[in-house]
């Protein structure tokens, strides 16, 4: 049996949370299997974690975790993906930690909530662009030379608000240090083949 990755079909939809978490196992190189559901669905079957939300994940002895990153941590710990130095640890959380806060920033406002997007637009974006770009800028990725779990979230989390918001990408088009970084992250051998793998699914069906 393997980890299985419980998440929503979302028409469309490219990334997010579960995103950053695939990232993850693929950095560490260890296996899992999507399990996807209908949204109309996801109350019920979110009851299945303390939390009642996606995603969450079954491990391959039945246990269920929920809360992104307590999944990462199960999945990359043991591996470079997750540091075992305490001191690299702070780096990494420090950089996943902001590059959440960006993509909740993003997601914590109606589509139609015009004074939210534009405090967005106008202050938060900027900020955590500009203090991943200030850390990137220092370095190749969160902790130095090797990729982790904070690097997975960095790229999901940029990603998720350029695709979605103009001001997001006209801020990662402005910045040199962020665009190296994800040319950097996305060349990493296993991330190239999901990432070529993803785009090969979602050609027959957007919603994985």
């Amino acid at each position: 049996m393997t980890d299985a990755l419980h998440y929503v079909r979302m028409a469309n939809a490219v990334g997010g949370r579960a995103e950053m978490i695939r990232y993850t196992f693929t950095l560490a190189e260890r296996p899992w299997e999507d399990v996807l559901h209908r949204y109309e669905d996801a109350a019920e079957i979110g009851k299945k974690n303390p939390f009642r939300q996606f995603p969450y994940l079954v491990t391959s002895s039945g246990e269920v975790i929920p809360q992104s990153l307590a999944i990462m941590c199960h999945a990359a710990s043991g591996t470079s993906a997750w540091p075992s130095d305490p001191a690299l640890l702070t780096k990494a959380l420090v950089v996943a930690q902001g590059a959440y806060d960006l993509y909740q920033a993003f997601g914590g406002f109606a589509a139609d909530d015009l004074v939210a997007k534009k405090k967005f637009e106008e202050r938060r974006a900027p900020q955590y662009f500009g203090a991943l770009a200030a850390i990137y800028g220092e370095r190749r990725f969160a902790i130095g030379e090797t990729p982790t779990f904070a690097d997975c979230i960095a790229r999901e989390a940029i990603a998720w608000c350029v695709r979605r918001n103009e001001a997001s990408k006209a801020l990662l088009d402005g910045s040199e240090p962020l665009r190296a970084f994800i040319a950097h992250f996305d060349a990493v051998p296993s991330i190239a083949a999901f990432q070529a793998k993803q785009r090969a699914a979602r050609e027959l069906d957007p919603t994985v």
